[in-house]
């Protein structure tokens, strides 16, 4: 088992290079995909808020730094959610699969 330190910080350097792909996702998706990144931006937007929160506690930043981030996943979710409904895009528990009928 690694000293706790060490842990923390494979850990630190999991979650930047979490970040680092969702950046590099995103920037791809503007470069290569315009059109995608409408539907898909809140939907990142969130994930990135979240990754973001969880960097900036393991690193020690206090509650100024990861509540406004957190604030942003929720706004995000939100905005998801209401694209969703409006475009009657299927959520994975309410996709049609086997057995089911799509509306």
């Amino acid at each position: 088992m690694l000293p706790a330190s060490l842990d923390e910080a494979a850990l630190l350097h999991l979650v930047d290079l979490v970040l680092l792909v969702s950046l590099l996702e995103l920037a791809w998706l503007l470069l290569r995909r315009p059109a995608a990144i409408r539907g898909l931006l809140p939907n990142l937007l969130a994930g990135l808020s979240l990754t973001l929160a969880l960097r900036l506690s393991l690193g020690g930043a206090g509650l100024a730094w990861v509540a406004p981030c957190l604030i942003a996943a929720g706004v995000a979710h939100l905005l998801d959610l209401r694209a969703r409904r409006a475009e009657q895009i299927p959520t994975p528990t309410h996709a049609p699969g086997p057995g089911r009928q799509s509306s």
